[in-house]
């Protein structure tokens, strides 16, 4: 600081110099104008001065003696003029006179002036306005002076003062007048500011030449200072790569500090693609710290690959530069990147081209000098240098972040997948102990379906992993069945339902009644993209959100349906003939999604935020296999989304209507009279009450709502008791409780003809759990419970209930029937007690024998000590002692020795479910493969292949 001092002291002498003579100028200037301003308010007070004694020495009785024109021949109106006249020439006056105040006080009478020409003021002047300043006097009752350029009317380069003058009762009744002339006012003033204008002129062109000359000489002194500079800077250079830092950030530095001493608009090291027309900015620095073209450009690798492939020999670097590209052709392309003037210099790497080093400027042309070339030279040598040190510690960099990112994935899978586990864990438990402690056998089965809806969730959670798996080994594969499309979403319901209602969400479904009851695909695979869209949505609404399912039927598998115009495809053209389309959306009032997120968000182990993992759960894998699904299933999958809006999850899948669905099966039982049955539904949500609405316009039935506890009352008052009441639960004023009560205490039904009692039941609807409620429910005389959201098969099935029917009828060929093997013999090859008993179990309706081995070994000794006794063996692949591929080789091998006359069939089970997993158990001489835990489809499709039933019973 000191040395910056001493080194401008000269400078900083003349600037407070110069900065004291400009104040003085000022100074100068604005006394002038005070000069000016003074004498203007001195002849303002003069000239109230002399209005106020012109109206002094004359009283108004005297003027009043003055009033037609014929007084003006009285001796004293001349000797008044002649008064006048004596006046202004005492008080220096253009004019002095005098005006009556006429009748109304907005008109004047002229009455006399010192002026003795033709043009005075006198008697026989027209009458006069009352002015601004005239009035300011009568209503002040004081002297009034005009303003400079406010002059009075008519009378422009005059200053007018004007005096009240009063009667004997102290009223304003004459005015008295004066004017000067302003001319000598003005000239004085324009002549001040003249002379302070040009004071001020004359001391800024003093202060310009001399800054002029301090800067000449400072100018010269930077020039022979600049190559002193220039030397340092490189000497800087050259020991800052020796240091310990990273090589990146010695090669910013050394552009930004190149940068900042050239004073130019950007530096680029750029990589030119030998086989392509791109070339690439592998660094960049800008004088004003932004990036303003592309790091990417076609077209300058012309100029780029004009440097030798290999470093000249002596280490003399060729170097390119030109002044102004508008003026040379050759470098004409340097335009479309902004650039207008430029110096490149080659970087060699291990004595080969590896890049160039631009030093560019945008603005102007700009003429490099040769010490400019000579600096870029050397900062092109040292930068070569640590160049090749840079890309090996990328390449190094670059390894380690792939395996600490493969390391941390992995653990937060790890960590995901407990909590995904341990989630419906909490249901199975939870649910096991109510059921345990419960001593209602339709409670008991209530809690049992829970638990069997959160088992499958959890073996969903296990699937994900074996499904990923799949995908990446391209062995993911579809199962085609028919299945009632509305069972299988109410499936998928009763899986989320209970973190719905956790987080007291708003969940309604809406399914286009053109949708085929039952279709052909795979219904598992479908019911595992909505589960896991549900799931996503759940977790990323808020408490008390809404989250609505709508499935839409689509007019033709190629997607072109009316209602989805816009929506893009259904499918990606593969679909065949008679295939049917579905539109699939989820959507909510969540958190949504960015535009950044929304591209990556299909990735395997990706979520929309990496710390959603923490906050909302969720393996990452769910979006990815939902992709995969979808697409083997013709469609595709999109989001819909805005940050902060929500998101609506959109699929679309091609499937096929089951050849045993005709449409024309009704829901409801046969042999009632529909059009007698009379419904009441209340609940305050607008679509609940729209959706009964349109359930009873499809089955022709009568159907009331109402949006509260009052409006049902009232319309049960005016139209009788309905036979089914469907009441909410939760509505605000009277809720589902209190309305129940009102229903069975103030409403009772009439009894019939016979005496006998006729029963209004009331439904109570809720997404509430029915075990929370059901004390104080039925205490107020609830029949039944209905679980939201609703579907039209459980609304039909509650009402066949209430009126003592039958469930819906079963569907064609849904009958399903449980083979009888009486007589037969399995071998049950398992270590694990439970898995034995469960299989045992689960069998015992079919009356097959079964012995059971607990390894390896002992499967083997049983079937050498019974020959010919089993039909068919389950074999466990792993197992102690000797595990089922070591057994099945056993027995295939003791069945060669004997020359049997058919080897007996032996079934894998394991929960190893990977192809090549199957081909495994194939290749140890199995015959088919069921996968744990088991699905007992498929252990009777295996026996019903494998082992002569002896005759077939109903289950």
């Amino acid at each position: 600081m000191r040395k910056k001092i001493r080194d401008n002291v000269g400078f900083i002498v003349y600037t407070l110099g110069a900065l004291l003579v400009l104040g003085a100028a000022v100074y100068m200037s604005n006394l002038t104008m005070y000069i000016s301003a003074y004498l203007v308010d001195t002849i303002r007070a003069r000239l109230v001065t002399a209005s106020r004694t012109a109206a002094e020495f004359i009283s108004g009785a005297e003027l009043d003696e003055y009033m037609e024109p014929e007084d003006m021949e009285k001796p004293g109106y001349q000797e008044l003029k002649t008064r006048l006249v004596h006046f202004a020439e005492t008080y220096e006056l253009e004019y002095v006179y005098y005006y009556r105040i006429l009748p109304g006080g907005n008109t004047l009478q002229a009455i006399a002036d010192n002026d003795l020409t033709e043009d005075s003021y006198n008697l026989t002047t027209k009458i006069l306005e009352v002015e601004d300043d005239v009035r300011r006097a009568i209503v002040e009752r004081a002297p009034v002076a005009t303003q400079l350029g406010g002059y009075s009317i008519g009378w422009t380069g005059y200053l007018t003062s004007f005096a009240p003058i009063f009667d004997e009762d102290g009223n304003v009744t004459h005015i008295a007048g004066v004017d000067v002339s302003d001319e000598k006012l003005l000239s004085t003033r324009a002549r001040s500011l003249v002379l302070a204008a040009l004071l001020l002129v004359a001391i800024l062109i003093l202060l310009v030449s001399g800054f002029l000359l301090f800067f000449h000489y400072r100018n010269r002194e930077r020039n022979l200072s600049r190559r002193f500079a220039q030397q340092q800077l490189m000497s800087r250079l050259a020991r800052s790569f020796i240091s310990a830092r990273d090589t990146e950030s010695l090669i910013n530095d050394a552009l930004r500090i190149t940068g900042q001493f050239l004073n130019a608009t950007r530096i680029v090291i750029g990589i030119a693609e030998r086989d392509s027309a791109r070339s690439r900015a592998a660094y960049i620095w800008s004088s004003s710290g932004s990036i303003v073209t592309e790091p990417t450009k076609e077209g300058l690798n012309d100029i780029i690959n004009s440097f030798p492939v290999e470093e000249p020999p002596g280490g003399v670097v060729p170097m390119i530069y030109c002044n102004d590209v508008t003026r040379d052709e050759r470098f004409s392309v340097m335009q479309t990147v902004g650039v207008r003037s430029f110096m490149m210099a080659p970087l060699y790497v291990d004595g080969m081209f590896w890049a160039v080093l631009a030093i560019e400027e945008h603005s102007s042309a700009r003429e490099w000098t040769e010490s400019d070339r000579q600096l870029v030279t050397t900062v092109s040598s040292v930068i070569a240098g640590a160049a090749i040190r840079d890309m090996r510690e990328k390449e190094r960099d670059a390894a380690l972040a792939q395996a600490e990112q493969a390391s941390k994935a992995k653990s937060d899978f790890l960590a995901n997948m407990s909590h995904e586990m341990r989630t419906p864990m909490n249901a199975i438990i939870g649910m096991t102990a109510i059921a345990k402690s419960s001593r209602e056998l339709e409670k008991k089965e209530y809690c049992l379906d829970k638990i069997e809806d959160a088992s499958t969730h959890l073996l969903g959670v296990i699937n994900d992993i074996l499904d990923m798996s799949k995908i990446e080994a391209n062995k993911f594969e579809l199962s085609f069945a028919d299945f009632n499309f509305e069972k299988m979403l109410r499936k998928v319901v009763n899986v989320i339902n209970f973190r719905v209602e956790e987080k007291r969400q708003i969940f309604s479904v809406h399914i286009d009644r053109r949708i085929p009851r039952n279709l052909f695909g795979d219904d598992q695979r479908l019911a595992q993209v909505i589960t896991n869209l549900l799931s996503n949505a759940v977790k990323f609404t808020p408490e008390e959100g809404t989250i609505t399912l709508d499935a839409r039927f689509v007019e033709d598998a190629s997607g072109n349906s009316a209602d989805d115009a816009g929506n893009g495809d259904a499918g990606n053209g593969d679909a065949a003939a008679g295939d049917i389309a579905l539109r699939v959306s989820v959507s909510d009032t969540g958190i949504g999604l960015s535009t950044e997120q929304q591209g990556r968000l299909f990735a395997s182990f990706e979520q929309a935020d990496s710390s959603t993992s923490r906050k909302f759960g969720g393996t990452g894998l769910g979006l990815a296999i939902s992709k995969r699904i979808v697409e083997m299933m013709n469609g595709r999958i999109w989001v819909e989304s805005e940050l902060g809006k929500g998101a609506a999850f959109v699929f679309t899948a091609v499937l096929r209507q089951a050849e045993n669905d005709t449409g024309t099966e009704s829901m409801f039982s046969p042999g009632v009279n529909w059009s007698n049955l009379r419904m009441l539904a209340v609940d305050d949500a607008a679509e609940i009450r729209d959706y009964f609405t349109d359930i009873a316009g499809e089955f022709g039935f009568a159907c009331d709502t109402a949006g509260g506890g009052g409006e049902a009352l009232e319309l049960i008052r005016q139209k009788g008791p309905y036979d089914i009441d469907f009441v909410d639960w939760k509505m605000p004023g009277m809720n589902g409780i209190e309305l129940s009560r009102m229903i069975r205490e103030n409403h009772a039904v009439p009894e019939t003809p016979d005496g006998s009692p006729v029963k209004s039941v009331v439904i109570m609807i809720s997404a509430a759990e029915w075990n929370t409620i059901e004390d104080e429910a039925r205490a107020a005389g609830v029949d039944k419970f209905l679980s939201k959201p609703l579907f039209p098969s459980a609304i039909a099935d509650v009402i066949n209930e209430c009126l003592g029917m039958a469930a819906a009828q079963p569907q064609a060929g849904a009958e399903r029937k449980t083979p009888d093997f009486t007589g037969r013999w399995i071998l049950l090859a398992e270590d694990v007690e439970i898995n034995r008993e469960i299989l045992i179990s689960l069998l015992e309706p079919t009356h097959v024998g079964i012995d059971c081995a607990e390894n390896g070994l002992e499967a083997v000794r049983l079937f050498t000590e019974n020959p010919g006794k089993y039909g068919v063996i389950f074999m466990d692949v792993q197992m102690p002692e000797l595990d089922g591929y070591g057994a099945t080789r056993k027995i295939r091998e003791l069945e060669a020795a004997s020359s049997a006359a058919a080897p007996v069939p032996i079934i894998a089970m394991t929960a190893n479910v990977f192809r090549e997993d199957i081909e495994k158990c194939l290749e140890a001489g199995m015959d088919g493969h069921v996968g744990k835990p088991l699905d007992m489809e498929d252990v009777m499709a295996k026996l019903r292949e494998y082992l002569p039933a002896a005759l077939t019973a109903t289950f």
